[in-house]
């Protein structure tokens, strides 16, 4: 590619490529490089860009074997799939076989280079440290040009949502992406959510100050060219699959309200496969914890409870061990699980505090955010539903921190009888 001619003249060129991205297979962003900037291991999760080429994956694209774009405005998203990783591009310009050439080159180095540590990451960042830096030849192609040497660039007009799902902190978070490229800014935005309200709860949203009252989440301005995410954070009240829907709602210059559907999402909450290894002991890297609390009534000592504890978490092969005993006041007992859990460090600890508090507090943590969500989920419903069934629905657990008024514990399908509770 020449910079210029004979007589003068710039030559144009058909693309110019502003970064590009590889994502693991499952969808997790593995590192970015941007176009005059240091590679980056860290990858913001809530960039539009990182959404769009999300939902691509979560909508099978990478499936499909072959490369994929997709265009927002003057934004052109490319994704070249691999066994192990995906390479995605944001150019300016169309897709042409030298830039596709250059992803799937990026594709097979990567997997020559980092296939058995990829097979075996545990989530903690510092495993794949070095990778990204197999991008930097996709966006060194064009680095000495910039984005108005271009000879044809695209720009498809009008508002463009994009949505994908990932895990943290125990929640589900739906992830919105809008992109604006028509001629006027998107104003008074707002999303609303459909979901199953008995399996989902709503908790927050990202940025915080965005859920109302009403439980929709405020779209701030985005004027023309340029793309805002916002995310909802869902916690799952048990194991399952759930469906995700949405509208985004705004109006026009004109003040019309216009209405656009996010694209839906489905996702599974589900307990792990556990390992026959004990994980190594802590500090782990690269941690995903989540903490949930209850209060118990005071008609229960705090040993029985201990014992209803040390029930449920043996009925899933976690290792257990019983840490300190506090005497108090107030009395204090720990109970700890621990497994391998798809490759990943597993921690499951209940604290039990006696006394006027009564309170358990359940803690999870694992190098994969997928993990700790569905450990959490299942060890919820495993807890509520042992103390309802115990004691014949005479007691309630009443969680903490919970927007709205709690729910009341419902025994839920379980295979917790057959075990026997430790006396």
């Amino acid at each position: 590619m020449t910079r210029g001619s004979e007589d003068g003249r710039w030559d144009l060129i058909p693309n110019w490529v502003s970064e590009a991205l590889a994502f693991h297979t499952d969808g997790r962003p593995l590192g970015r490089v941007r176009s005059g900037r240091p590679p980056e291991a860290a990858v913001d999760p809530l960039a539009p860009v990182v959404v769009a080429f999300q939902g691509m994956v979560q909508d099978g694209f990478g499936e499909r074997g072959r490369p994929v774009s997709a265009v927002y405005g003057e934004r052109i998203l490319s994704l070249v799939p691999g066994r192990k990783v995906h390479v995605a591009t944001v150019a300016r310009g169309q897709p042409d076989p030298e830039l596709r050439r250059s992803m799937k080159d990026a594709v097979a180095r990567i997997e020559a280079d980092w296939g058995p540590r990829i097979d075996a990451w545990t989530g903690a960042p510092g495993e794949l440290d070095g990778l990204v830096q197999d991008l930097a030849p996709v966006v060194g192609r064009t680095a000495d040009r910039g984005p108005e040497e271009v000879a044809d660039p695209l720009n498809l007009r009008g508002v463009h949502p994009v949505s994908a799902v990932d895990f943290e902190g125990g929640h589900v978070r739906l992830k919105v992406a809008i992109f604006s490229s028509g001629f006027m800014a998107v104003r008074g935005g707002y999303l609303e959510l459909t979901f199953n309200r008995e399996s989902l709860r709503l908790e927050d949203s990202e940025p915080a100050h965005a859920l109302t009252d009403e439980g929709t989440v405020k779209v701030a301005t985005i004027s023309p060219g340029e793309a805002s995410t916002v995310a909802c954070r869902l916690e799952p009240l048990g194991p399952g699959k759930y469906l995700l829907e949405g509208t985004i709602t705004f109006f026009d210059d004109a003040n019309n309200p216009r209405h656009l559907e996010v694209p839906p999402r489905e996702v599974e909450v589900l307990f792990p496969d556990l390992g026959l290894h004990t994980p190594p002991d802590g500090p782990w890297e690269g941690l995903d914890s989540a903490t949930r609390s209850w209060r118990y009534p005071a008609s229960l000592g705090g040993l029985d409870v201990v014992r209803t504890v040390r029930t449920v978490l043996g009925t899933r092969g976690l290792v257990l061990s019983v840490g300190e005993e506090v005497e108090g006041p107030p009395a204090r007992w720990a109970v700890v699980g621990r497994a391998v859990a798809d490759r990943s460090p597993l921690s499951v600890t209940m604290r039990v505090t006696g006394g006027e508090v009564r309170r358990i507090e359940m803690d999870v943590a694992s190098t994969r955010a997928a993990v700790t969500a569905g450990v959490l989920a299942e060890m919820r419903g495993l807890l509520e539903g042992e103390f309802f069934r115990k004691w014949r629905g005479q007691v309630v657990l009443e969680e903490e921190g919970v927007r709205g008024v709690a729910k009341k514990a419902a025994p839920i399908p379980t295979d917790i009888d057959k075990y026997i509770s430790i006396r």
